[in-house]
């Protein structure tokens, strides 16, 4: 692998973590809270909403990271030719290397982050919906990251 290739799936791979490590610690802060509904959101105190907002953020960036930075190094770093490769024909790839477990699962992951990124009162009831997903969907994202560290490991030593 060449080292640019290895610079950038490091440097993804560290801002990963950085996510990773940082939403599961406001998501400890939070978590005996869910399943979420109305009542239980409006009663939440303000170092509460902190953490959830934290929690949102994280999950959001971490699911950016990895489709914007660690799946293109971790392709490239295995010699694809990414440059015209729509993101759809990425995520495929990726699955059939054994990277990711599903593609699909991984745009229900973004649909996921779409749905909490926006925060509305007169639409609290439809948030509150999307808090429960993105809550549900933690385990779900930390399980690729793991999935696609483990990939690593065995191929390439990173």
């Amino acid at each position: 692998m060449k080292s640019d290739n290895r610079d950038k799936l490091n440097e993804a791979l560290l801002l990963c973590k950085i996510h990773r490590e940082r939403m599961i610690f406001a998501l400890g802060k939070i978590k005996m809270h869910f399943p979420l509904n109305r009542e239980k959101y409006l009663r939440l105190q303000p170092e509460e909403l902190s953490f959830l907002d934290q929690l949102i953020f994280r999950f959001s960036k971490l699911q950016d990271s990895m489709g914007g930075r660690l799946f293109p190094a971790v392709l490239e770093s295995l010699g694809e030719e990414i440059k015209e490769m729509p993101f759809i024909d990425r995520l495929i790839r990726l699955e059939e290397m054994n990277v990711i477990p599903d593609a699909d699962e991984w745009l229900v992951l973004r649909e996921t982050r779409n749905l909490v990124t926006h925060e509305y009162p007169f639409i609290a009831d439809e948030f509150i919906e999307g808090l429960n997903l993105l809550y549900k969907h933690c385990d779900t994202i930390l399980s690729v990251l793991n999935q696609v560290i483990h990939f690593l490991n065995k191929r390439t030593g990173i």
